[in-house]
This record gives structure tokens, sequence and C-alpha cells, in this order.
């Protein structure tokens, strides 16, 4: 998918009427077709300047948790836990 396609995908996501939801959808999608996290979360920082506030935050959540700052079960990509076979390998 091309950057244009990905963030045009990501904005009207976020602009619609279950915000949070259709962009985490978005995202989850992007992330099984093997975009990588760091690619995501590039392309959704430069689109919060275009948001409305409530949008941006519903972003800032989704954002939260693709990079793992939130509960483990909200998580979008798995993170290894202490006890895992691969913590700290990452």
């Amino acid at each position: 998918m091309r950057i244009l396609e990905r963030r045009d995908s990501m904005l009207e996501a976020i602009e619609g009427p279950s915000g949070f939801q259709s962009l985490r959808a978005v995202i989850v999608e992007l992330v099984e077709f093997g975009m990588s996290e760091e690619v995501l979360i590039e392309d959704m920082e430069q689109l919060r300047a275009l948001l409305a506030p409530k949008d941006e935050d519903a972003m800032l959540d989704v954002m939260d948790q693709l990079v793992g700052y939130c509960a483990q079960q909200a998580r979008i990509l798995p993170r290894p836990q202490p006890g895992d076979a691969d913590f700290g390998l990452r």
C-alpha cells in the first residue's frame, strides 16, 4: 500500500463516527499486511496536525496501543513479558 493510500485510510477512519475503533482496525490491518510500527507511528505523527482535538486524542490512544503504552490486552503488537523466552531480546 502506498503512503498516500495508507494515510488517506487512516484519516478517513479517524474522522468517521467511530474514529478510535475504525483507526485501530486500520492499524491492525496494516500491521497484518507487514507495515512496521515505526512507519505507522511516523504516518500518524504527520497526520496529527490535520486533526480536530477529539480526533487527535483518539489517534494518540491508538498510537499508545501500537507502541505498547497501555494494558497488555489492549496492545496491537505483542510485547514480550518477563518470563517469556524472548524477553529482553527486542
